[in-house]
């Protein structure tokens, strides 16, 4: 965590608590985040109303956010480019009131800034904090529309998903911490089946019911080699969209990697994968440059 960063978890009504961090030590700050701590909160209702959330601190806007959402990441790199200060908000996956308090619906990534009505679309957020000249002149170059970054969301994001999603429910994340959040993640995100049965829509998951769903689940993340041989074989494709270690487009960093690095991060928690090094070289420094850690340290 970067130095003077304030972080919050927001979790459902039996189980809320917050952080002040001052350069808190790696172990320290897992330690004290650790799941059995949030262990208490299981059975707990998250149906019950939370009062509204606080008025974020003038000059340090308030950013709610998921870890394991890419639009969430988003959001976030524009603070760490231009180093603006802010208070992150984790929101427990199945806190419904908090956001729909604060914008009308359940989403994140959602921006508090002092004063303004809070705003909630990743790409408006970026832009408002880019914008913002009481934090120094734009640094974000226009978004070129390349369809080639098009394309690689398009085909490699249903892999990617697969092989994510059964691995955010595996290591600690603040939103999944609690056993109803990950019950309520499962729910709303079905998944291809383990004989080769195509991802149903919304409606079809709910009516398998949750034992299904999660040996569904459970298949996904046992049976990941031909997954993750199938993603290696994808990867060395990266090399050829990348202009440099320091933004995917020549001109600098941009909306172009605002919407490339956010799918890119997590990978970083798939065990075996293996990227090419333009691609490793641009996604450690996207990380370092953003203040956005990688997920590798929890690899599966």
């Amino acid at each position: 965590l970067a130095r003077g960063v304030a972080v919050q978890i927001r979790s459902t009504p039996c189980a809320q608590m917050a952080l002040t961090m001052r350069s808190l030590p790696r172990s320290r700050f897992w330690a004290t985040m650790a799941p059995t701590r949030l262990a208490a909160a299981r059975g707990c209702s998250s149906s019950l109303q939370l009062p509204a959330p606080g008025e974020p601190a003038q000059g340090r806007p308030d950013l709610y956010i998921y870890d394991l959402c890419p639009f969430s990441t988003r959001a976030r790199m524009i603070f760490g480019l231009k180093n603006v200060p802010k208070r992150l908000i984790w929101l427990a996956y199945d806190d419904v009131a908090t956001p729909t308090a604060l914008v009308g619906k359940k989403m994140a990534p959602i921006l508090h800034v002092k004063g303004e009505k809070p705003i909630g679309e990743s790409l408006d957020i970026v832009r408002r904090i880019d914008e913002d000249p009481q934090w120094g002149p734009p640094v974000m170059q226009p978004a070129t529309g390349r369809e080639d970054l098009k394309a690689f969301e398009r085909d490699l994001w249903p892999l990617m998903r697969r092989l994510l999603h059964p691995r955010f429910l595996r290591v600690y994340l603040p939103e999944l911490a609690e056993r109803g959040a990950k019950e309520y993640f499962i729910q709303r995100h079905p998944i291809e089946g383990p004989n080769g049965e195509p991802r149903p829509d919304l409606e079809a998951w709910m009516r398998m019911g949750e034992d299904m769903q999660a040996q569904w689940y459970d298949a996904s993340y046992v049976n990941s080699l031909e997954l993750i041989q199938s993603l290696n074989a994808a990867l060395p494709s990266l090399e050829d969209l990348i202009h440099s270690e320091e933004s995917v487009s020549p001109g600098g960093v941009g909306y172009d990697d605002v919407l490339f690095f956010c799918r890119l991060r997590h990978i970083s928690i798939v065990k075996g994968h293996r990227l090419g090094k333009k691609t490793r070289d641009y996604v450690e420094t996207m990380s370092r440059r953003t203040d956005i850690p990688l997920l590798a340290s929890m690899r599966l």
